[in-house]
């Protein structure tokens, strides 16, 4: 790749991240549904025609923004293959990690959003969950499989953990958006998780545990 090629690389990469931002705020201030392609083109300060190039539509461009979301959030998270890591250092950091990354403002305001238009536009919604809490939920599943845990049993764990971990702090957050959990409050529910994973699932765990 000769030098005007990187330049034209780098030229397309700035303008298509400043596109996500732009479009973001225009659908975190309006919703969905309230925001037309000609709007994001103005607030990107490209033209309609450039923004097509980018994105085939709303929905692509809605798309890329989960995507973006889901790909950052991913790359802090540890590997399924890293052995040197026992079941309760997964479940606290894979905990900590969901959430630092679930309870950040712009990721709270995008959720609500999806939420309120997901019964107009279900594939927001099924997009939404695949990119985010079901791909979470199969990386951490993958893991317990991989320390013995059965298919089905490490499913259904997973799903408890999640539960346990988030269950009313997150509807007291997405009902009341003068209330933001403390990080007292999110290392308790991390750990009240994590102490009720073992306690549903201590048979299937054949590791040390720490006291």
């Amino acid at each position: 790749m000769d030098t005007m090629q990187i330049r034209q690389q780098r030229e397309d990469m700035s303008k298509e991240s400043a596109i996500l931002e732009a479009a973001t705020r225009s659908f975190l201030r309006k919703g969905f549904s309230g925001v037309s392609m000609e709007e994001i083109a103005r607030e990107s300060n490209v033209a309609k025609q450039t923004l097509y190039s980018y994105f085939k539509g709303k929905d692509d461009l809605f798309h890329a923004i989960i995507r973006a979301q889901s790909d950052g959030f991913f790359s802090t998270l540890p590997h399924n293959d890293d052995q040197t890591q026992n079941i309760e250092e997964f479940l606290y950091i894979m905990g900590e990690r969901a959430m630092d990354m679930l309870f950040k403002r712009d990721t709270l305001a995008l959720y609500r959003v999806i939420v309120s238009e997901t019964p107009r536009f279900p594939e927001l919604g099924k997009f939404y969950w695949q990119s985010g809490a079901q791909a979470f939920t199969d990386r951490l599943s993958h893991f317990l499989i991989a320390r013995g845990f059965p298919k089905g049993k490490a499913q259904s764990a997973t799903e408890q953990f999640l539960s346990f971990m988030f269950g009313t702090l997150l509807t007291k957050t997405l009902l009341n958006k003068e209330y933001h959990p403390s990080k007292e409050e999110k290392k308790a529910h991390i750990e009240q998780a994590v102490s009720a994973f073992f306690m549903l699932n201590g048979q299937y765990v054949t590791e040390k545990v720490n006291p």
